[in-house]
């Protein structure tokens, strides 16, 4: 496991998303009141790129191929249980804030 920095605190106003390569995958990273979280850009339904779809009721996204929903906190599949997109742990020491990823 290793951690990377993706962003500095203060970069992701509150809502906003930035999407990193981190370890060969392409995450996507958010700040949900002040709160970093971090899933992988990746839908399990067809490849889309999840990460940038619609934000709603706080925490869930909407991919946009197929609007797929997902829990931004834990990755689960708002709409099928037992589907999730992964997410990976995220860490703030000072300034930065960084993502483990294996």
């Amino acid at each position: 496991m290793s951690e990377i920095i993706v962003a500095k605190v203060g970069e992701l106003a509150h809502g906003q998303r930035k999407i990193v390569q981190a370890g060969g995958t392409e995450i996507a990273v958010f700040n949900l009141a002040d709160k970093y979280y971090a899933i992988e850009n990746f839908c399990p339904h067809q490849g889309g790129p999840v990460g940038k779809g619609d934000i709603s009721d706080g925490d869930i996204i909407t991919c946009p191929l197929h609007e797929w929903r997902f829990n931004i906190k834990t990755g689960a599949c708002a709409d099928f249980s037992g589907i999730n997109v992964k997410s990976f742990p995220v860490n703030i020491y000072g300034n930065e804030i960084k993502i483990i990823v294996e």
